[in-house]
């Protein structure tokens, strides 16, 4: 064998053993892991259940969100005036089943996410249940995935 075409074969390798590797899933791709992205979702969906407004805050981007509720729409609010709207709204739907019903990552810089979130509720006053669609935005910072947008849809 000629010593130049050994050299020549192994340096023609990890271009072809490279393409095998990035086309398994996940490998060389740059997007986070999606399944942070689905327990945060599924997080937010849990304390969206309960009520619980402090945890769901503590989600929220530190520089603000878009809130979007039924017949009320900021178009971006503090964390804490977006806790108070979402205290009230939640006030008059108590309780309830929210589950995650899709999840999908985007790319940009930061990385965004999006989940859709399914609630099952009832309205004060109203014996019968009432079904929301919820789309939670969220981008990824150095602390994790915050929420950067929540549009709830009767």
């Amino acid at each position: 064998m000629i010593p130049g075409v050994l050299v020549l074969s192994l340096l023609a390798l990890p271009a072809p053993l490279q393409l095998a590797l990035e086309s398994e899933p996940g490998w060389f791709d740059p997007r986070p892991p999606r399944s942070a992205l689905e327990a945060e979702a599924r997080r937010f969906a849990q304390a969206w259940s309960n009520g619980d407004v402090q945890t769901l805050a503590g989600a929220f981007h530190p520089k603000g969100i878009r809130l979007n509720l039924p017949d009320e729409a900021h178009m971006r609010i503090q964390p804490r005036q977006a806790q108070a709207a979402l205290r009230s709204f939640l006030q008059r739907h108590p309780g309830g089943d929210a589950r995650v019903t899709r999840v999908s990552l985007a790319g940009g810089d930061p990385h965004k996410g999006f989940a859709e979130i399914r609630w099952r509720t009832r309205a004060q006053g109203i014996g019968e249940p009432v079904l929301f669609t919820i789309f939670v935005a969220f981008s990824l910072e150095s602390g994790g995935w915050r929420v950067t947008e929540i549009r709830v849809f009767l």
